[in-house]
């Protein structure tokens, strides 16, 4: 197993090659999450992002307008996590107020 950062380092790449596209290209990312922790836990909610260069917004779901660095994103109201999974990007939200935690499962699209 890779230490603690090669991993942090190897993800952080991974990343950036999964969203670096030619700076006019935008992707759009949509799927479902589970509400893992906090209130809600075990119901499910939808995310659909727009994603262009490092910068990401919320088309619906959850709202987040911001840029990605290291892989996160924080704001006054959630933390954010993305990272590559096979194909798909995963995502992990840490709501701070109210405290919750949602695990999504996005794919990318076309619309």
């Amino acid at each position: 197993m890779l230490p603690f950062a090669s991993r942090i380092v190897c993800q952080t790449l991974l990343l950036l090659s999964l969203l670096n596209t030619p700076a006019t290209a935008t992707q759009v990312w949509i799927g479902a999450g589970r509400i893992t922790d906090g209130i809600g836990q075990g119901g499910s909610v939808k995310l659909k992002l727009e994603i262009e260069g490092n910068h990401v917004r919320s088309i619906y779901g959850f709202h987040l307008n911001g840029a990605i660095s290291n892989g996160t994103i924080s704001t006054k109201l959630a933390h954010w996590r993305f990272r590559k999974c096979s194909q798909d990007l995963c995502v992990t939200l840490n709501r701070i107020r109210p405290k919750q935690t949602i695990f999504y499962r996005l794919h990318r699209t076309n619309k």
